[in-house]
């Protein structure tokens, strides 16, 4: 499947603003979140703002932490 760069940008959206307002990171700092998942802070924080490309890897560590499925966090 191809996809283009309009929807890669909305899923990188969609992506950060579930990491973002998800009920259990309010209990999280970023630095919390990045400690506890190994992802970058400064990393965590792009994700969160929907300007970087979220790995598979790491969207399973942030959902670890948040103790969802990772498919939660894509909408």
């Amino acid at each position: 499947m191809i996809y283009s760069t309009q929807m890669l940008r909305h899923l990188r959206f969609v992506i950060g603003k579930n990491i973002r307002h998800h009920p259990g990171k309010r209990q999280l700092t970023l630095g919390k979140m990045a400690r506890l998942s190994g992802v970058n802070e400064s990393r965590l924080d792009q994700f969160e703002l929907g300007k970087n490309e979220i790995g598979r890897d790491e969207l399973l560590k942030i959902a670890c932490i948040l103790e969802v499925q990772m498919e939660e966090l894509i909408g």
